[in-house]
């Protein structure tokens, strides 16, 4: 484990998150492109995933319930993919769902370009987010989306050494 820990930055509508991990960008792209590994660390450690459908292509899709602690508690993600450069760079837009994939227009949307770069041996994940306005990216903000990004980067490092 790296003692580098989640770097972030706003401005405006855009969310910056940066973190270190001991393992080299095509492993890194590799967890990020299947159901087979993103069961293993995707969501806060609170609220794992447990469904998992995807179409790693361009245009392809990804839909996922994260479950919480509570009876009831679950949150639906739907994910396009826009651009897909292995294994430096995933281009995708992001939404809140229901199960059937359907967006729900209540709650923010998002564009995210996930880069995975060399540093060292190790892999440099650089995560930027666009929101639609300040106030959308306020409003995950407000939801924990940083504690909560932050547990799922703790489970992912925990993961990779399973792989290497």
């Amino acid at each position: 484990m790296t003692d580098d820990k989640m770097k972030v930055e706003t401005e405006g509508r855009k969310l910056i998150m940066k973190r270190i991990f001991e393992a080299p960008p095509q492993l890194m792209f590799e967890v990020w492109s299947s159901c087979e590994h993103l069961m293993h660390w995707w969501g806060p450690k609170e609220w794992p995933i447990n469904e998992c459908d995807m179409d790693f292509r361009v245009g392809g899709t990804w839909l996922y319930c994260m479950r919480g602690p509570n009876e009831g508690d679950e949150a639906w993600g739907k994910v396009i993919y826009e651009e897909i450069h292995k294994p430096t760079k995933i281009i995708y837009r992001d939404y809140f769902s229901d199960s059937e994939g359907n967006i729900n227009e209540n709650l923010p949307g998002s564009k995210t370009v996930l880069e995975f770069k060399e540093h060292n041996g190790m892999t440099r994940q650089v995560s930027t987010t666009w929101y639609e306005s300040p106030e959308s990216l306020q409003k995950v903000l407000d939801m924990g989306m940083i504690e909560g990004t932050e547990s799922q980067m703790e489970r992912l490092d925990e993961y990779l050494p399973t792989l290497q």
